[in-house]
Protein backbone atom coordinates (compact mmCIF):
# COMPACT_ATOMS: atom_id res chain seq x y z
CA UNK A 1 0.00 0.00 0.00
CA UNK A 2 3.12 2.13 0.19
CA UNK A 3 2.17 5.21 -2.40
CA UNK A 4 3.68 8.60 -3.64
CA UNK A 5 0.40 11.02 -3.53
CA UNK A 6 -0.13 14.77 -3.77
CA UNK A 7 -1.27 16.85 -0.74
CA UNK A 8 -3.10 19.61 -2.45
CA UNK A 9 -3.49 22.93 0.26
CA UNK A 10 -4.18 26.57 -0.45
CA UNK A 11 -0.55 27.10 -0.30
CA UNK A 12 0.72 24.48 -2.56
CA UNK A 13 1.15 20.87 -4.07
CA UNK A 14 3.11 18.66 -1.63
CA UNK A 15 4.68 15.27 -2.49
CA UNK A 16 4.15 12.19 0.03
CA UNK A 17 5.33 10.38 1.92
CA UNK A 18 6.29 13.54 3.54
CA UNK A 19 7.19 14.23 7.12
CA UNK A 20 6.28 17.27 9.37
CA UNK A 21 8.92 17.68 11.88
CA UNK A 22 7.35 19.29 15.54
CA UNK A 23 8.03 23.00 16.71
CA UNK A 24 7.83 23.23 20.11
CA UNK A 25 8.34 27.30 19.66
CA UNK A 26 10.02 27.08 23.51
CA UNK A 27 11.05 30.87 24.05
CA UNK A 28 9.81 33.49 22.16
CA UNK A 29 9.02 31.31 19.37
CA UNK A 30 12.46 29.96 18.91
CA UNK A 31 11.53 26.10 20.20
CA UNK A 32 14.56 23.81 20.73
CA UNK A 33 15.02 22.98 17.10
CA UNK A 34 16.78 23.67 14.23
CA UNK A 35 15.36 26.57 11.92
CA UNK A 36 14.86 23.56 9.28
CA UNK A 37 12.24 24.86 6.79
CA UNK A 38 14.08 27.47 5.02
CA UNK A 39 17.27 25.29 4.99
CA UNK A 40 16.00 21.47 3.96
CA UNK A 41 13.92 22.02 0.45
CA UNK A 42 12.12 18.48 1.08
CA UNK A 43 11.03 19.73 4.48
CA UNK A 44 8.67 22.82 3.32
CA UNK A 45 6.01 20.77 6.89
CA UNK A 46 5.74 21.83 10.14
CA UNK A 47 2.98 20.02 12.83
CA UNK A 48 2.21 22.78 15.17
CA UNK A 49 0.80 21.69 18.51
CA UNK A 50 -1.82 24.03 19.90
CA UNK A 51 -1.18 23.17 23.36
CA UNK A 52 2.88 24.05 22.93
CA UNK A 53 1.73 26.69 21.45
CA UNK A 54 -0.12 28.09 24.41
CA UNK A 55 2.96 27.49 26.54
CA UNK A 56 4.73 29.58 24.45
CA UNK A 57 3.28 32.85 24.82
CA UNK A 58 2.62 33.02 20.72
CA UNK A 59 -0.62 32.73 20.80
CA UNK A 60 -1.21 36.83 19.88
CA UNK A 61 1.37 37.13 17.40
CA UNK A 62 1.14 34.04 15.84
CA UNK A 63 -2.79 34.91 15.50
CA UNK A 64 -1.79 38.32 13.82
CA UNK A 65 0.68 37.39 11.66
CA UNK A 66 -0.05 33.39 10.95
CA UNK A 67 2.23 30.72 10.43
CA UNK A 68 3.80 31.41 7.12
CA UNK A 69 3.92 34.86 7.40
CA UNK A 70 5.98 34.59 10.61
CA UNK A 71 8.37 31.55 9.10
CA UNK A 72 8.55 33.32 5.80
CA UNK A 73 8.11 30.25 3.73
CA UNK A 74 4.69 29.12 1.66
CA UNK A 75 4.82 25.33 2.95
CA UNK A 76 2.56 23.53 4.72
CA UNK A 77 1.20 23.73 8.50
CA UNK A 78 -0.76 21.20 10.16
CA UNK A 79 -2.18 22.11 13.30
CA UNK A 80 -3.05 19.46 16.10
CA UNK A 81 -5.03 20.36 18.85
CA UNK A 82 -3.11 18.95 21.76
CA UNK A 83 -5.66 16.39 22.82
CA UNK A 84 -2.86 13.96 24.08
CA UNK A 85 -0.76 16.67 25.89
CA UNK A 86 -3.64 18.73 27.69
CA UNK A 87 -4.19 16.90 30.35
CA UNK A 88 -1.90 19.77 32.83
CA UNK A 89 -2.61 22.98 34.65
CA UNK A 90 -3.52 24.67 31.95
CA UNK A 91 -7.34 25.51 31.17
CA UNK A 92 -8.27 23.23 28.50
CA UNK A 93 -9.53 24.94 25.19
CA UNK A 94 -12.84 23.96 23.78
CA UNK A 95 -13.14 22.35 20.45
CA UNK A 96 -15.07 25.47 18.59
CA UNK A 97 -12.14 28.20 20.24
CA UNK A 98 -9.46 25.37 18.61
CA UNK A 99 -11.29 25.86 15.20
CA UNK A 100 -11.05 29.23 15.64
CA UNK A 101 -7.44 29.22 16.67
CA UNK A 102 -6.74 26.68 13.93
CA UNK A 103 -7.90 28.90 11.37
CA UNK A 104 -6.52 32.08 12.29
CA UNK A 105 -3.21 30.97 12.49
CA UNK A 106 -3.18 30.05 8.86
CA UNK A 107 -3.83 26.24 9.18
CA UNK A 108 -3.04 24.10 6.11
CA UNK A 109 -4.66 21.31 7.90
CA UNK A 110 -6.22 20.93 11.40
CA UNK A 111 -6.79 18.63 13.70
CA UNK A 112 -10.37 18.97 15.82
CA UNK A 113 -9.94 18.40 19.25
CA UNK A 114 -9.32 15.01 20.08
CA UNK A 115 -9.87 12.91 23.85
CA UNK A 116 -7.04 9.97 23.67
CA UNK A 117 -7.69 6.46 24.26
CA UNK A 118 -5.54 4.94 26.49
CA UNK A 119 -3.59 1.23 26.09
CA UNK A 120 -5.43 0.88 29.48
CA UNK A 121 -8.58 1.75 28.53
CA UNK A 122 -10.92 -1.78 28.13
CA UNK A 123 -12.52 -1.37 24.74
CA UNK A 124 -15.74 -2.79 26.32
CA UNK A 125 -15.39 -0.18 29.45
CA UNK A 126 -16.68 3.50 29.95
CA UNK A 127 -14.16 6.01 29.28
CA UNK A 128 -12.97 3.84 25.93
CA UNK A 129 -16.54 4.79 25.00
CA UNK A 130 -17.05 8.54 26.03
CA UNK A 131 -13.52 9.48 24.79
CA UNK A 132 -14.35 7.99 21.10
CA UNK A 133 -17.74 9.71 21.35
CA UNK A 134 -16.59 13.17 21.73
CA UNK A 135 -13.55 13.10 19.30
CA UNK A 136 -16.23 12.17 16.68
CA UNK A 137 -18.76 14.95 17.77
CA UNK A 138 -15.57 17.44 17.95
CA UNK A 139 -14.82 15.97 14.35
CA UNK A 140 -17.90 16.54 12.75
CA UNK A 141 -18.64 19.97 14.49
CA UNK A 142 -15.40 21.13 13.09
CA UNK A 143 -16.35 20.04 9.64
CA UNK A 144 -19.60 21.74 9.81
CA UNK A 145 -18.36 24.69 10.71
CA UNK A 146 -15.20 25.52 9.34
CA UNK A 147 -15.00 29.29 8.12
CA UNK A 148 -12.12 28.95 5.71
CA UNK A 149 -12.80 26.10 3.53
CA UNK A 150 -9.56 25.85 1.76
CA UNK A 151 -8.02 24.60 5.19
CA UNK A 152 -8.04 20.64 5.25
CA UNK A 153 -9.92 18.96 7.88
CA UNK A 154 -8.35 15.76 9.52
CA UNK A 155 -10.70 13.76 11.31
CA UNK A 156 -8.42 11.71 14.47
CA UNK A 157 -9.24 8.24 14.86
CA UNK A 158 -8.56 6.26 18.13
CA UNK A 159 -9.25 2.92 19.40
CA UNK A 160 -7.26 -0.19 21.17
CA UNK A 161 -8.27 -2.41 18.78
CA UNK A 162 -8.74 -2.74 14.86
CA UNK A 163 -12.63 -3.52 14.89
CA UNK A 164 -13.45 -0.45 16.94
CA UNK A 165 -11.01 2.27 15.04
CA UNK A 166 -12.83 1.03 11.63
CA UNK A 167 -16.04 1.51 13.18
CA UNK A 168 -15.12 4.84 14.09
CA UNK A 169 -13.52 5.24 10.47
CA UNK A 170 -17.04 4.26 8.71
CA UNK A 171 -18.97 6.33 10.79
CA UNK A 172 -16.54 9.39 10.59
CA UNK A 173 -16.66 8.51 6.29
CA UNK A 174 -21.03 8.30 6.52
CA UNK A 175 -21.36 11.29 8.68
CA UNK A 176 -19.17 13.78 6.89
CA UNK A 177 -16.97 14.20 3.54
CA UNK A 178 -13.13 14.93 5.35
CA UNK A 179 -10.32 15.43 3.46
CA UNK A 180 -8.31 12.97 5.67
CA UNK A 181 -7.63 11.12 8.79
CA UNK A 182 -4.94 11.05 11.37
CA UNK A 183 -4.17 8.11 13.88
CA UNK A 184 -3.83 9.32 17.20
CA UNK A 185 -3.17 7.72 20.57
CA UNK A 186 -0.53 5.41 19.43
CA UNK A 187 3.02 7.03 20.83
CA UNK A 188 1.96 4.86 24.05
CA UNK A 189 0.76 1.92 22.20
CA UNK A 190 5.04 1.71 20.33
CA UNK A 191 5.93 -1.21 23.30
CA UNK A 192 3.72 -3.29 20.77
CA UNK A 193 4.72 -2.36 17.18
CA UNK A 194 2.87 -6.16 15.66
CA UNK A 195 -0.83 -4.72 17.22
CA UNK A 196 0.38 -0.98 15.78
CA UNK A 197 0.65 -2.67 12.37
CA UNK A 198 -2.82 -4.22 12.41
CA UNK A 199 -4.01 -0.84 13.40
CA UNK A 200 -2.71 0.75 10.84
CA UNK A 201 -3.15 -1.85 8.34
CA UNK A 202 -6.95 -2.16 8.84
CA UNK A 203 -7.24 2.00 8.82
CA UNK A 204 -5.11 2.05 5.36
CA UNK A 205 -7.50 -0.22 3.91
CA UNK A 206 -10.76 1.26 4.89
CA UNK A 207 -9.78 4.70 3.67
CA UNK A 208 -8.68 3.82 -0.16
CA UNK A 209 -7.40 7.17 -1.45
CA UNK A 210 -8.24 9.44 1.10
CA UNK A 211 -4.92 10.68 3.28
CA UNK A 212 -3.70 8.77 6.19
CA UNK A 213 -1.55 10.61 8.62
CA UNK A 214 0.15 9.29 12.21
CA UNK A 215 0.40 11.59 14.72
CA UNK A 216 3.83 11.28 17.35
CA UNK A 217 5.30 8.65 15.72
CA UNK A 218 8.00 9.37 13.54
CA UNK A 219 11.29 8.46 13.90
CA UNK A 220 14.08 7.06 11.92
CA UNK A 221 13.71 3.69 12.62
CA UNK A 222 9.62 3.91 12.18
CA UNK A 223 9.43 5.52 9.16
CA UNK A 224 10.55 3.03 6.92
CA UNK A 225 7.36 0.71 8.27
CA UNK A 226 4.99 3.48 8.43
CA UNK A 227 5.79 4.11 4.50
CA UNK A 228 5.49 0.66 3.64
CA UNK A 229 1.82 0.55 5.71
CA UNK A 230 0.54 3.21 3.58
CA UNK A 231 1.14 5.79 5.94
CA UNK A 232 0.85 9.02 3.82
CA UNK A 233 2.56 11.97 6.43
CA UNK A 234 3.54 11.83 9.84
CA UNK A 235 5.39 13.86 12.82
CA UNK A 236 7.57 13.77 14.99
CA UNK A 237 9.90 15.60 17.61
CA UNK A 238 12.36 12.71 17.56
CA UNK A 239 14.90 14.79 16.03
CA UNK A 240 14.60 17.21 19.11
CA UNK A 241 15.09 15.25 21.45
CA UNK A 242 17.75 13.35 20.25
CA UNK A 243 19.59 16.45 19.48
CA UNK A 244 19.11 16.91 23.35
CA UNK A 245 20.26 13.67 23.76
CA UNK A 246 23.32 14.41 21.27
CA UNK A 247 22.36 11.21 19.75
CA UNK A 248 22.66 11.41 15.84
CA UNK A 249 20.80 9.86 13.14
CA UNK A 250 23.57 7.43 11.41
CA UNK A 251 22.85 7.26 7.36
CA UNK A 252 21.17 4.28 6.78
CA UNK A 253 22.19 2.76 10.17
CA UNK A 254 20.50 4.32 13.24
CA UNK A 255 21.42 6.00 15.65
CA UNK A 256 24.89 6.42 17.86
CA UNK A 257 25.34 8.52 21.01
CA UNK A 258 27.66 11.06 20.13
CA UNK A 259 28.41 11.57 24.04
CA UNK A 260 29.77 7.46 23.50
CA UNK A 261 31.61 8.18 20.12
CA UNK A 262 34.93 8.29 19.42
CA UNK A 263 35.33 11.41 16.99
CA UNK A 264 37.43 12.15 13.95
CA UNK A 265 37.15 15.21 12.79
CA UNK A 266 34.62 14.90 10.74
CA UNK A 267 31.50 12.81 11.30
CA UNK A 268 30.71 10.16 8.70
CA UNK A 269 28.09 12.09 6.69
CA UNK A 270 28.16 14.57 4.08
CA UNK A 271 24.90 16.92 4.16
CA UNK A 272 25.49 20.78 5.09
CA UNK A 273 25.81 20.09 8.56
CA UNK A 274 28.45 17.48 8.48
CA UNK A 275 30.24 19.29 5.49
CA UNK A 276 30.72 22.16 6.80
CA UNK A 277 31.23 21.48 10.86
CA UNK A 278 34.01 19.49 12.43
CA UNK A 279 32.54 16.75 14.85
CA UNK A 280 33.60 18.47 17.99
CA UNK A 281 31.54 21.72 16.92
CA UNK A 282 28.46 19.08 16.15
CA UNK A 283 28.78 17.45 19.54
CA UNK A 284 28.63 20.41 21.87
CA UNK A 285 25.44 21.84 19.70
CA UNK A 286 22.19 20.11 19.84
CA UNK A 287 20.43 22.29 17.36
CA UNK A 288 23.51 21.10 14.57
CA UNK A 289 22.08 17.45 15.74
CA UNK A 290 19.27 18.36 15.53
CA UNK A 291 19.21 19.93 12.04
CA UNK A 292 21.45 16.91 10.81
CA UNK A 293 19.27 14.42 12.27
CA UNK A 294 16.31 16.05 10.06
CA UNK A 295 18.64 16.04 6.58
CA UNK A 296 19.26 12.12 7.44
CA UNK A 297 14.98 11.91 7.46
CA UNK A 298 15.04 14.25 4.31
CA UNK A 299 17.25 11.37 3.12
CA UNK A 300 15.65 8.27 4.04
CA UNK A 301 12.68 9.73 2.09
CA UNK A 302 13.58 10.40 -0.49
CA UNK A 303 15.45 6.66 -1.06
CA UNK A 304 11.90 5.04 0.16
CA UNK A 305 9.75 7.11 -2.94
CA UNK A 306 13.07 5.79 -5.45
CA UNK A 307 12.37 2.37 -4.35
CA UNK A 308 9.14 2.53 -4.57
CA UNK A 309 8.97 4.56 -7.96
CA UNK A 310 11.12 1.50 -8.79
CA UNK A 311 8.30 -1.09 -7.61
CA UNK A 312 11.07 -2.71 -5.01
CA UNK A 313 10.57 -1.10 -1.66
CA UNK A 314 10.28 -5.31 0.27
CA UNK A 315 13.71 -5.51 -0.99
CA UNK A 316 14.91 -2.28 0.13
CA UNK A 317 13.46 -2.67 3.43
CA UNK A 318 14.74 -6.09 4.50
CA UNK A 319 18.10 -4.57 3.94
CA UNK A 320 17.39 -1.76 6.03
CA UNK A 321 16.20 -3.46 8.73
CA UNK A 322 19.00 -6.49 8.46
CA UNK A 323 20.74 -5.04 11.49
CA UNK A 324 18.05 -4.32 13.81
CA UNK A 325 16.44 -7.61 14.79
CA UNK A 326 13.55 -6.22 16.35
CA UNK A 327 12.18 -4.38 13.26
CA UNK A 328 13.49 -7.42 11.64
CA UNK A 329 10.57 -9.42 13.00
CA UNK A 330 7.97 -6.95 12.69
CA UNK A 331 8.61 -5.95 9.18
CA UNK A 332 8.09 -9.88 8.65
CA UNK A 333 4.54 -9.70 10.58
CA UNK A 334 3.78 -6.26 8.27
CA UNK A 335 4.17 -8.16 4.86
CA UNK A 336 2.54 -11.16 6.18
CA UNK A 337 -0.09 -8.55 7.32
CA UNK A 338 -0.28 -6.99 3.65
CA UNK A 339 -0.59 -9.90 1.96
CA UNK A 340 -3.40 -11.59 4.37
CA UNK A 341 -1.62 -14.42 5.43
CA UNK A 342 -2.30 -13.26 9.41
Amino acid sequence: MARIHSLITAHGDFETPLFFPVNDFGDHGHGSGPKYITEIPDLRSMLVNVHLLRQSGMVDQLSLRGLHDFFGVNGVFMVDSGGFQAHTDLPRLKHNEILHFQEAIGADIAIPLDTPVFPVDSIAGQQHMVSMQVTIRNALWALENREREEMLVYAPLHGNSSQVMVNMLDYLQRKGDFDGFAIGGLVPKRSDLFAMVDLIVAVRRRLKEKPLHVLGIGGPALIPLLVYLGVDTFDSSSYIRAGANRVYFLPDHGSVSLLDLDLADRLPCVCPVCSVYAAETIRAERRLIGLHNLWMIAYELRKLKLHIRQHDLETYLDHRFARNPVMQDVFRYAKSKMRGLV
